[in-house]
């Protein structure tokens, strides 16, 4: 820890220490914590740090969200693995963009969606530390105490039936048109869900959702056409009936939301096996904010088609 990288490191870690409240020991070989029984310290060697680290300023805010994240999990494993009921409640499958301000990296991804879009891996959620949402699992957890691998094979099966489940019930809301539960018909129409939104599900975000084959079916067959857009803005909050959607709403929602929650900036295209991302092009934000045609004087309404085009 010798070169200004590594001093910039070290303070990032510090913040972590003194913004984030984790108990932490920095030394020459890494950064030491304490389990929560108390009884074992792990050490987190320097380029698992820089790892978690990598792509961003180390003192920024999404770098301490992914260093923080590593040495909680570090020391929340370095007792043992929890068993299967804490897994229940604690951990989930999470699909993240790659790219994505909290994706961890090639070594995290257990399945990737077709298309090219989504990574699936674990999460952890439901703890001190993830009230924002769900958190990706630092890959080689516990990796120094011989138990990395058994992490992946230990709950994988589980969470991804639990995902699935949580994306046939998404599935149901789809096909209800946005009706909550025992909603019947007109007179309860103050209460129903606006249609054609998506939301989290037992503890599955709307990217997790979407990673599901459930979820993908039915929004595939919503129109009879066998594939359905959809705006994802955030981890949060999804749009299907992108014909009730501001065009530029979605990408100014994506543009004014933290990294960390952040979804995609442009449209999906979703079918029964696969998730692709629209191709870019067009001006959603300067159609959103034109005049409707009727009312354009006549030489801005010759000039202006072709500022719209989509590759042009």
């Amino acid at each position: 820890m010798g070169t200004p990288e590594d001093a910039v490191l070290r303070r990032g870690v510090l913040a972590v220490a003194v913004l984030d409240d984790v108990d932490l020991e920095p030394t020459v070989d890494g950064v030491l914590v304490p389990s929560p029984s108390g009884a074992v310290r792990a050490l987190v060697g320097w380029e698992r740090v820089a790892q978690a680290a990598a792509g961003l300023a180390p003192e920024s805010a999404v770098a301490r969200l992914r260093i923080a994240t590593l040495l909680r999990t570090e020391a929340l494993l370095a007792d043992g693995l929890p068993g299967t009921d804490w897994a229940g409640r604690h951990v989930r499958a999470l699909a993240l963009p790659a790219g994505h301000a909290l994706h961890p990296g090639r070594g995290w991804t257990v399945e990737r969606v077709l298309g090219g879009v989504l990574d699936v891996g674990l999460g952890l959620v439901d703890l001190p530390w993830t009230a924002d949402g769900v958190l990706p699992l630092p890959p080689g957890a516990a990796a120094g105490r011989g138990t990395a691998g058994a992490v992946a094979a230990a709950w994988w099966p589980m969470v991804r039936d639990h995902a699935r489940r949580m994306g046939a019930l998404a599935a149901v809301r789809v096909g209800r048109g946005g009706r909550p539960d025992g909603a019947t018909g007109p007179d309860e129409a103050p209460a129903v869900r606006p249609a054609g939104t998506l939301r989290p599900v037992g503890g599955c975000d709307v990217l997790t959702l979407l990673a599901t084959r459930p979820l993908r079916s039915a929004l595939a067959a919503c129109d009879g056409s066998g594939m359905c857009a959809v705006a994802v803005p955030t981890r949060s909050r999804g749009w299907h009936d992108l014909r009730r959607v501001d065009p530029a709403f979605a990408g100014a929602v994506w543009s004014a939301t933290e990294e960390a929650v952040r979804g995609v900036p442009r449209p999906l295209l979703v079918t029964r096996d696969e998730v692709t991302l629209a191709r870019a092009g067009g001006d959603p934000a300067g159609e959103a904010l034109d005049l409707p045609p009727a009312l354009r004087p006549r030489a801005d309404r010759d000039r202006r088609p072709g500022r719209h085009r989509a590759d042009g």
